[in-house]
């Protein structure tokens, strides 16, 4: 036999050294919690806030709350995939909400199984495709194309489907502690509590449907934007609050109406059983019945008919986040009395954020501030000092290599975050990034409009400035977020930014070659059947 040959065979023989138990169980336990389209004009503990969420704020006093977190692109799907693996869309696949997913890929939550973890993730996975080994345990809403139900929701596990009674948030946060009440305490553990508030249809839990009557929220001072600035196509995006009715605002049928006809009852109505729709009914009759009073005596025309839609609109969405807020509560409850709070990274973000009014819009994908920004708030005992604030610019494909990091584990070179250590000081390095990227790939041509209405669209921002690319029409948009931070006023002609415009067209062209992001391919015009 060759003697290199017998060489390699005889060390492949030797067994690997494991981990000692005692070096494990040093290692910090982490707890994900995971939100969908959390605006961060929802949390209290953000400036302009317009509620208050005091179990999120306590994680933010307790530790850091980040101002400048972005996502890579705007849209639930990529964004998750792209926590997961710390890469932008184009290297993870995951493009668009209809893009399939590859858990063959790297992840770090496989290796922090590697690295003796326990690791599970509980709630909304949402990526198309159940979960194989990226995690050791999974119990995952299915359903309604993956986003779940709020009441009574289907589960999917590895044992297969299941049907949950009760409410989705408290449901996920059941399941998450009845999970760390059994794991093997001799071990450290990753726990991804993934919920689906507050996403449409924002229907809140049985306690705070009834919340708010007679509260009037404040309005965005550009709830009634004009978009005379800006690109035309902007104008006409499928995500106004002016256009809401429905489910969207839970507007539905009453009680007698239901029983009248029985044919009308919505879908969201239909997923809860005859108590639960008696709750609802109770809280939300009365609203409808005054709806349907309004809106006859023609009150709701103009801008009345938005003032009115976003009070309704706004309103669900704090009563969602309450609900969400009070679950976050019991598991920090849970850790505080366990004993693990001491030795626990506790990690609240969304998976982007979310146009609460702003524009006049209640959606994302947009790469305007309020959906590109998310809510990201940390508390590390020992490495975070209570009420640390960073302002630096941070992007969600930085919490993998920071997750590996802070168990000692190398980052692979192939993923495009950086870990966050050297800010959680607080201040902010002099070789940290200077600019951020955004892709967005769900929207279409002027021949071929995609999802919304939106137009494809990629950019860069920096600590000041903001340049947006729509490619397909070869139209740009600029912003100086120091003198327009509600971006109203695109300066892409202004003579006076021109120098300011062209070195952020470099800037993109380079984020594009450093993160090798392809050309988008051309779309064309789907044909007529």
């Amino acid at each position: 036999m060759n003697p290199i040959c017998a060489l390699l065979i005889a060390l492949a023989l030797i067994p690997l050294t494991p981990l000692r138990a005692a070096d494990v169980a040093a290692r910090p336990n982490i707890l994900f919690l995971f939100s969908d389209d959390h605006a961060l004009r929802a949390i209290g503990a953000y400036d302009g806030s317009i509620n208050k969420t005091p179990n999120l704020d306590r994680i933010a006093h307790e530790g850091a709350i980040f101002t400048h977190a972005f996502v890579g692109n705007s849209i639930c799907c990529p964004s998750r995939a792209s926590f997961l693996t710390g890469k932008h869309s184009t290297a993870n696949g995951v493009l668009g909400n209809s893009s399939k997913w590859n858990g063959k890929q790297w992840v770090y939550s496989r290796e922090l199984g590697k690295a003796g973890y326990q690791t599970a993730v509980i709630g909304k996975w949402h990526l198309k495709g159940n979960p194989t080994d990226e995690f050791q345990h999974w119990d995952v809403l299915s359903g309604s194309g993956g986003q779940g139900s709020y009441y009574n929701p289907e589960f999917i596990s590895s044992a297969g489907p299941s049907k949950s009674e009760g409410y989705s948030t408290d449901i996920i946060t059941d399941k998450s502690i009845d999970w760390l009440k059994k794991r093997d305490a001799s071990k450290p553990f990753l726990l991804c509590a993934q919920f689906k508030a507050p996403h449409t249809p924002r229907t809140p839990a049985l306690k705070d449907m009834a919340s708010y009557d007679g509260v009037t929220f404040p309005e965005p001072p550009t709830l009634f934007d004009d978009y005379a600035t800006r690109q035309p196509f902007v104008a006409d995006t499928w995500m106004k609050i002016s256009g809401m009715d429905g489910p969207g605002l839970n507007i539905g049928p009453t009680q007698e109406e239901l029983a009248a006809d029985p044919k009308k009852m919505p879908h969201f109505l239909e997923d809860m059983n005859a108590a639960q729709r008696a709750v609802w009914h109770k809280a939300y009759d009365p609203r409808n019945r005054e709806y349907a009073r309004l809106k006859a005596a023609g009150k709701l025309n103009g801008k009345d008919g938005v003032r009115y839609a976003y009070q309704r609109y706004i309103a669900d969405t704090v009563r969602c986040v309450d609900g969400l807020d009070a679950n976050v509560g019991r598991i920090l409850a849970y850790l505080d009395e366990s004993g693990l709070s001491k030795n626990t990274i506790v990690i609240y973000a969304s998976d982007q954020g979310f146009f609460t009014g702003e524009h006049g819009w209640a959606e994302k994908r947009w790469m305007y501030e309020e959906s590109f920004k998310f809510p990201l708030l940390i508390r590390w005992p020992g490495n975070i000092n209570p009420g640390t604030r960073v302002d630096a610019l941070v992007q969600n494909i930085d919490l993998a290599p920071t997750l590996l990091s802070a168990v000692g584990l190398a980052v692979p070179k192939e993923v495009h975050g950086l870990a966050l250590q050297p800010l959680l000081g607080g201040a902010t390095p002099a070789d940290w990034r200077k600019d951020v990227l955004y892709t967005y790939y769900d929207g279409g041509t002027p021949k071929a409009r995609g999802e919304y209405n939106m137009p494809r669209h990629m950019g860069v921002r920096d600590e000041r400035y903001k340049l947006i690319h729509f490619y397909d029409y070869d139209a740009w948009e600029f912003y100086d977020l120091k003198d327009d931070p509600q971006e109203m006023r695109n300066a892409y002609k202004n003579p006076a930014y021109a120098g300011e415009v062209e070195r952020l067209k470099e800037r993109l062209t380079a984020l594009k070659k450093q993160y090798e992001i392809p050309e988008p391919p051309k779309l064309t015009a789907k044909k007529k059947r």
